[in-house]
């Protein structure tokens, strides 16, 4: 799948991108065949009826890959379908990943037939909640998620509505 913004291009991968798979998961993925497993169980999720689409996202002016934003169905939140994000340090603050979590809220709710997008941010996150906010998202509260590392932490967590995005867009 692809889709295209003003300086934007995002594409979901295959497994012939497990360099760039590597490449964003440095701390999760040591090996080539580490970044090829997460492809495959992702795929593998897919067929099974889990919502998981990874989108990688490249300059259009460079074609250089610069983050991911991905939706989710995630069983910690009862199976509700989370918005999340990641980009490199050097293109942070240049609203690339605001731009991009954009298309990917758009092709949840036009294309992928989500009611209800969810956000989880540490509380520390200030640069997250800043992006969760200008797409329109609404802070619902505090709810306790596992980590990265598998502990239980608040997260602030923010949903926002089909018929809210519409509204605004």
């Amino acid at each position: 799948m692809e889709l295209k913004t003003e300086r934007l291009f995002l594409r979901t991968i295959t497994e012939a991108d497990v360099a760039i798979v590597r490449d964003f998961g440095k701390d999760e993925f040591k090996t080539d065949e580490d970044a090829l497993k997460w492809i495959r169980w992702v795929k593998s999720k897919n067929e099974e009826g889990r919502l998981i689409v990874n989108f990688y996202i490249w300059l259009i002016r460079t074609n250089q890959c610069i983050g991911r934003v991905y939706i989710h169905s995630k069983p910690e939140l009862n199976g509700e379908v989370e918005i999340g994000y990641g980009i490199s340090e050097e293109h942070r603050n240049n609203g690339y990943v605001t731009e991009a979590a954009k298309a990917v809220v758009q092709f949840a709710f036009e294309e992928a037939g989500q009611d209800v997008l969810v956000a989880i941010v540490k509380p520390e996150n200030i640069a997250s909640r800043r992006v969760i906010e200008k797409l329109g998202f609404l802070n619902q509260g505090v709810r306790m998620v596992p980590d990265e590392n598998g502990e239980n932490c608040e997260f602030d967590y923010f949903q926002m509505h089909r018929n809210d995005w519409q509204m605004l867009n």
